[in-house]
């Protein structure tokens, strides 16, 4: 509940927002020149959910979760210039295997949906095969960074 309320409504509200003002063409953040202001919304609301999470509920695994998410989405920033990582291929990795670590079957669905969900994003035209691989590879190192 409080990882909804402190991550999932303000980056909600963020893209309703821009969506709505016309400053997205997408609610994705398709355009490489609308993911700076996604990767510094998801800094501020992953400090906030870290902070909480430490101070709060005393849940090293979610701190730990905040701190390789927010990883992820620095390392993405800092490549953002030259390569618009699939944040959707890289979060669908993590979901699954995170959720994978605690039981097989919940997990596996999400990795097995994978090959459709990259085709998607090839077919609506918000990638190109090498940045969602880019986001496959964001996941795997995800752990090391």
């Amino acid at each position: 509940m409080a990882f909804g309320i402190i991550v999932l409504v303000p980056l909600g509200l963020l893209i309703w927002r821009a969506r709505a003002s016309g400053r997205w063409q997408t609610v994705d953040a398709s355009n490489k020149t609308d993911r700076p202001v996604f990767y510094f919304a998801m800094g501020v609301v992953l400090l906030a959910a870290g902070v909480y999470f430490h101070f709060i509920e005393h849940s090293p695994a979610f701190v730990r979760g905040c701190l390789v998410v927010g990883a992820m989405m620095l390392v993405a920033f800092g490549l953002n210039r030259w390569i618009k990582l699939s944040l959707h291929v890289a979060f669908a990795i993590f979901c699954g295997l995170l959720l994978a670590t605690f039981q097989l079957s919940w997990g596996l669905p999400i990795l097995l949906f994978l090959p459709l969900l990259i085709w998607s994003r090839l077919v609506l035209s918000r990638h190109i095969l090498s940045e969602t691989i880019g986001g496959m590879i964001l996941e795997v190192l995800a752990p090391v960074i």
